[in-house]
């Protein structure tokens, strides 16, 4: 066997471990936290209940506090109805806890798709995939919704599908099977999570981008394009109809806003004395400590220590990532430049959509900036890379790793002591 087939079958040998590893990370994860613990557990599993009991989509009432989940598009609840049915075969107290091994899948799928992604991103042969893969896969808090009921791990999925579709029309034209791909993704995002509507205009730049690529402009990628939202809402529009007719919103956004209208806003710690700009430095330290993992109902926190050496570590990573854009004019970096832009999109619209919802409830959940969980592993990765010395570059992978690894000792650690 030469050097060129070992060191992908190496890589792929390593993929399966890590795999291996986050599995068994959830199911350890399963094991110390009590279902209902997790953010949101309850309402999302008394959701998949409601379908399997009653064999029909819940209508939200905004007076029912328990069941606050039922604004949610249907296709995690529907996929999740057979492990119901399984746990409630099993004789399981609550057969809803049987829904985390829907999630433990969909997680492992996730990790996977940002293998594939960054593989097809990058610009020559590269371990930056492995490592982009495994920091998703050991950090606590993507673990967590491994082990979890929530819709957020599928919306992390589509999210990562969506980058994966864009980079392959980027690296290899417009296709019909990738356009029709591209429609399904965006229509399956449209049943999962009104979120999951950001990845529409990150695809919308990839056929932008073959377009202008051309000389002159490539008017079949628009066709194309036009193609992929007819899909899009083929597949998912009918939900957009239900909710108009059902809400007089397509997207169920004002039922939101009468259920949620007790929760915590920015006049609750305005009201207490926090000036505009703690109250903000708050939303700011807490997203970044539930990022890596705040656990139990965003209360369970590792110790002060570790959040400060892990904020430390993140200021290295951005030195490098600084160090990655001189690069650009140099014209060294591993991934494409044009699926980086679509990475920095995805970062800034997911950002901005976090901080308007902040602007209006008080959500400072690190996990709501998991759509873009894709970018952010591979801005980590190529930051170590550029932030160490050339030398060090074999071991880059390794310390890419280490740090969410690290995390992941510190969070079982702790739950182990929060929740035994």
């Amino acid at each position: 066997m030469n050097k060129t087939t070992s060191k992908p079958r190496k890589r792929t040998n390593l993929l399966w471990v890590i795999l291996v590893v986050h599995c068994a990370l959830a199911l350890i994860y399963w094991h110390f936290t009590p279902y209902g613990m997790p953010p949101d557990e309850g309402p999302h599993g008394l959701y998949v209940q409601s379908l399997v009991e009653q064999h029909k989509l819940p209508v939200f009432d905004p007076a029912d506090r328990g069941n606050y989940e039922a604004h949610q598009p249907p296709l995690y609840y529907v996929l999740g109805a057979p492990f119901y049915m399984l746990g409630d075969a099993m004789g399981l107290d609550n057969p809803a806890e049987a829904v985390r091994l829907l999630s433990l899948i969909l997680g492992a799928l996730s990790i996977l798709v940002v293998y594939q992604a960054v593989s097809a991103a990058t610009v020559s042969e590269s371990s930056l995939a492995l490592a982009a893969a495994g920091f998703v896969a050991l950090l606590p808090t993507h673990v967590m919704l491994s082990s979890s009921v929530s819709n957020d791990i599928l919306s992390e999925l589509i999210f990562g599908l969506g980058l994966l579709v864009s980079t392959n029309i980027l690296v290899r034209g417009v296709s019909m099977p990738r356009t029709l791909a591209a429609g399904a993704i965006i229509g399956l995002g449209l049943l999962t999570k009104t979120t999951c509507l950001l990845i529409a205009p990150i695809i919308l730049a990839a056929f932008l981008f073959i377009a202008l690529r051309a000389r002159p402009v490539h008017k079949l990628a628009f066709l194309h394009f036009i193609i992929a939202a007819l899909t899009a809402l083929v597949i998912g529009g009918w939900w957009l109809v239900r909710n108009y007719a059902l809400y007089g919103d397509p997207f169920a956004a004002s039922q939101f806003a009468l259920a949620f209208g007790h929760t915590a806003k920015p006049e609750y710690w305005l009201s207490r004395g926090f000036s505009i700009g703690q109250y903000w430095l708050l939303v700011i330290a807490w997203t970044f400590c539930s990022f890596f993992g705040v656990f139990g109902h965003m209360k369970v926190f590792m110790p002060t220590w570790f959040y400060l050496a892990l904020a430390v570590l993140t200021l290295v990573v951005k030195a490098g990532v600084v160090r990655l854009r001189a690069g650009f004019v140099e014209g060294s970096t591993e991934v494409r430049r044009d699926v980086l832009a679509l990475y920095t999109m995805l970062v800034v619209l997911v950002a901005a959509s976090f901080v308007v919802f902040n602007t209006q409830y008080f959500q400072a959940q690190g996990r709501y900036l998991y759509p873009a969980i894709l970018p952010f592993a591979v801005y980590w990765a190529l930051g170590i890379r550029k932030a160490f010395p050339k030398s060090m570059e074999q071991w880059t992978s390794l310390i890419v790793m280490a740090v969410p690894l690290a995390a992941q000792i510190m969070a079982l650690l702790t739950m182990g002591t929060e929740f035994r």
